[in-house]
């Protein structure tokens, strides 16, 4: 790796750790674009980093993105960001489960096959069977979010239906057939709504994040396939963020609801 590329990737580092660390203080806004600033670079890091065939239709459709994204933050009433949140969050995910597929379709085209046996490497498709899952998850979650689901809040589904997911994305990975890949998505979007209607149980708050850590462990996966190391650590570090803000959110909604209890004759 060259200097221009360590630094780059080094910058994007650095500026997602402060987006982490800048909620801590109450500095929402200041996060988010910090968080947007790292995502610019290592967008622009990636881009320099590899020999890209459709440049111009890329920074078109980065153009285009930014538009609308600029245009909805603007004009949609803050009590609806939420759900514009939760959105966005699903469409990372959709996202996700596409690239994966594609990977799935035509392994030859991403480099996934073993030169030995010409089949898909295990390693690869636990990557592209991760990616299926979370994917499948976080736009789960997002419908949750924007239906405002009722139904499946009971916590022993979602607690099922998890290591189920589990177990099905290490089923496909010892055999990556079509019914495997098609089990994995049906059982991991039942998962998605069972565990963000459970947390929407402490609020709209506790299952934005659960929705966004799936759709940032689905970008770790599907960089993890692609041979994209920098872009695993910032999918893994966005997961571990949602996931570690759900447990505190919910954790201190719970303890608000008994001290609320106790004061109750």
């Amino acid at each position: 790796m060259n200097a221009t590329l360590l630094a780059g990737w080094s910058l994007a580092a650095l500026l997602f750790a402060a987006a982490l660390l800048a909620p801590l203080g109450g500095g929402l806004r200041r996060g988010a674009h910090l968080a947007s600033a790292a995502m610019t670079v290592a967008a622009a890091v990636t881009l320099y980093s590899h020999d890209v065939m459709a440049l111009p239709q890329i920074c078109a459709a980065l153009i285009a993105g930014s538009a609308v994204g600029l245009a909805l933050g603007r004009g949609v009433p803050r009590s609806a960001l939420p759900s514009l949140l939760g959105g966005f969050g699903g469409l990372a995910g959709l996202g996700a489960v596409f690239l994966a597929g594609a990977a799935w379709r035509d392994p030859h085209a991403f480099g996934l096959l073993d030169e030995m046996t010409d089949r898909l490497r295990m390693e690869a498709a636990a990557a592209i069977g991760a990616a299926l899952a979370c994917g499948a998850m976080a736009c789960a979650g997002a419908a949750a979010i924007l239906r405002r689901g009722a139904a499946w809040r009971h916590p022993v589904i979602a607690a099922a239906t998890l290591p189920a997911t589990g177990g099905l994305v290490g089923a496909f990975a010892a055999s990556p057939d079509l019914l495997r890949l098609l089990g994995c998505i049906a059982v991991a979007l039942l998962a998605g709504w069972a565990a963000t209607t459970s947390a929407l149980r402490s609020g709209t708050g506790p299952a934005l994040a659960l929705a966004g850590g799936f759709a940032g462990w689905a970008v770790a996966a599907s960089a993890f396939f692609l041979e994209n190391m920098p872009m695993v650590v910032a999918g893994g570090l966005a997961g571990a963020a949602g996931t570690l803000f759900r447990a505190r959110l919910c954790g201190s909604a719970g303890r608000k609801g008994l001290a609320d209890a106790g004061r109750r004759p």
